[in-house]
């Protein structure tokens, strides 16, 4: 008899205890984070008029400020598929099909569409993470890390008319699966995954290390669900067979990413070197340009982020071998940033790290963990959120920020 029935009078109706309901809960806390961001993000897309003292707008071209940089590609291909001249082939086609396949039923232009289907994924993306956390730890940290997530500087792309929030809703709704060992779902998640973004493949590493942790690393207790993990690099596969077929070539994509954003593959540090010489440079020449500030972001991710991984690991708020598998995945993004660098337009090497750190999903459980700190959590959200306004004024203003 459970201690409530005991407690009961007799001939009393027996007081019920309303059930955990978590996925209902992160669902309200992805829906709420979202929804104070966006609203934020309206009363910044506002006031851009006044601060750029400019005439303001019509109602109807309101959200025309997000139309940046790779906004317009994903809309090209949604509205003209793949093209050569334009080198789009370079951007992965799950989100850009996405936009094709919805902008019939929803209003406005290709616009309103990658607006849309990118706020949608960032529910998800912050209901899924804010779950895993809390199966991995509690129900505070969990919240903690939706709002630690969409408050970091970059935090607006989840929005943005970018793939960003799509690949890390699949990313992590992968790696939940995993932790459940629904490893089926799992793989599907990863195919889903990396056919947004190539580097969706790297799940397969993830996969992997938890398959074998859950099974206390003993290969003679793999089972056939193993083969899951064959699913993961089916979008990259995919693509790269489409590309093959048409243009000829099934690398077509990261000879675009080299030819015209200049990536090329380089040892790690070498990135990390020219940008500091490129802040010494742009000290002496021009201090505080938009290259110079956005290079010195760049560079001081580096630090941030490999201390991040390295207190996953290590010290008070180390995640422990249940989190081994986030913690491969974040730093194999960290490293493919570092391997990857940019070497054309002037542009700074490192040019795009603190966006690719949205992905880097022990970052945010550390940050999370430390968050139960009422100092550190203001320390963290203050400069963070003041920063992100500044960057998103920056974005509206055509400034390729990232």
């Amino acid at each position: 008899m459970s201690v409530l029935a005991t407690a009961t009078p007799a001939g009393a109706t027996p007081v019920s205890v309303r059930p955990d309901r978590p996925w209902r809960r992160a669902w309200l806390t992805g829906l709420a984070t979202w929804a104070v961001a966006y609203v934020t993000y309206l009363a910044i897309n506002a006031t851009f008029w006044m601060v750029r003292d400019e005439d303001p707008v019509p109602l109807r071209e309101f959200f025309n400020v997000w139309n940046r940089w790779d906004t317009g590609h994903y809309e090209y291909i949604a509205s003209n598929g793949y093209d050569l001249s334009t080198a789009n082939p370079a951007f992965f086609p799950l989100y850009p099909m996405l936009m094709r396949a919805l902008d019939p039923v929803l209003p406005g232009q290709m616009l309103a569409a990658s607006l849309i289907i990118a706020s949608i994924a960032c529910i998800a993306a912050l209901a899924v993470f804010t779950r895993l956390a809390e199966d991995l730890f509690d129900v505070s940290t969990g919240q903690r890390t939706a709002l630690y997530l969409i408050a970091s500087p970059f935090g607006f792309y989840l929005v943005a008319g970018y793939n960003e929030s799509l690949f890390v809703a699949l990313c992590v709704a992968s790696m939940y699966c995993m932790r459940k060992g629904y490893w089926w779902y799992a793989g599907a998640f990863g195919a889903f995954a990396s056919a947004t973004r190539y580097f969706g493949a790297a799940l397969a590493l993830a996969f992997v290390i938890e398959y074998l942790r859950q099974r206390d690393w003993d290969l003679r207790r793999l089972w056939w669900d193993a083969l899951a993990v064959l699913l993961v690099p089916a979008g990259l596969i995919a693509y790269m067979v489409y590309s093959a077929r048409t243009f000829g070539n099934p690398l077509e994509f990261a000879e675009l990413q080299q030819s015209n954003w200049g990536h090329r593959f380089s040892a790690p540090w070498t990135s990390i070197i020219e940008s500091v010489k490129l802040t010494d440079t742009w000290w002496h020449d021009a201090p505080f340009h938009t290259w110079f500030v956005l290079n010195v972001l760049d560079l001081g991710a580096v630090p941030v982020i490999l201390a991040l991984l390295v207190l996953s690991l290590v010290g008070p708020w180390k995640l422990g071998d249940q989190a081994w598998y986030l913690v491969a995945f974040g730093i194999a993004a960290f490293g493919s940033v570092l391997i990857s660098p940019v070497f054309s337009f002037g542009l700074p090497p490192l040019h795009g790290l603190p966006r690719y750190a949205l992905e880097m999903v022990p970052l945010y459980l550390v940050l999370a963990r430390m968050g139960q700190h009422r100092a550190f959590e203001r320390a963290y959200l203050f400069p963070t959120i003041g920063l992100q306004s500044a960057l998103l004024l920056a974005y509206f203003s055509h400034i390729f920020i990232s």
